[in-house]
């Protein structure tokens, strides 16, 4: 595959998830916890909790700073740190929002990360400390095309720079992302 064939490849994969975002329920955080679990190793060849933090810091917060500035009441600034354990390690490995033991050793906060739709009044990085939680609200709607921003960060960078290129490319070809077809 060519860099601007696996463009459009996740793209497309970026548009179904914005069209999932629309239902209502909270399979495309599922879908797009994926998405940067597989962008990252595309991105770095490995999304170990450092890279993974670091792809978050550095591609998300080019679409918005919050990715990387936001702060809880408590005042902890580790949002990267809480989509590691709640996104990739809770929903995509263990399929639960709340961290597992290893996760909170690890810093990991239960409900640190809340998941919400817009058609039910929420906003995107709103800060929910209700209830005694500590909590920035992601809504699907917003997650969802941040990913999308972030797809054409990764490719508008890939143009420029060609270690980045490359990494695209033997990452792909390695391990395809899902294809629905046989070849």
């Amino acid at each position: 595959m060519t860099l601007t064939e696996i463009k459009k490849y996740f793209i497309d994969r970026s548009d179904e998830i914005i069209t999932l975002s629309l239902r209502g329920d909270p399979w495309i955080f599922l879908c797009g916890a994926a998405m940067i679990d597989y962008l990252t190793n595309m991105t770095t060849g490995d999304s170990n909790r450092t890279k993974y933090i670091e792809f978050v810091k550095d591609y998300f917060s080019e679409v918005n700073l919050l990715y990387k500035d936001f702060q809880y009441q408590s005042g902890a600034n580790d949002l990267p740190t809480q989509m590691y354990i709640i996104l990739r390690c809770g929903i995509v490995h263990s399929f639960s929002f709340v961290p597992n033991q290893q996760g909170i050793t690890n810093g990991g906060r239960t409900r640190s990360i809340l998941l919400a739709h817009e058609k039910n009044g929420y906003a995107h990085f709103e800060s929910y400390t209700k209830n005694g939680m500590d909590s920035v609200i992601f809504t699907a709607e917003q997650f969802s095309k941040d990913i999308k921003s972030v797809i054409e960060i990764i490719f508008n960078k890939a143009q420029t720079n060609q270690q980045l290129q490359t990494e695209i490319i033997n990452y792909v070809t390695g391990y395809p992302p899902i294809l629905g077809q046989f070849s």
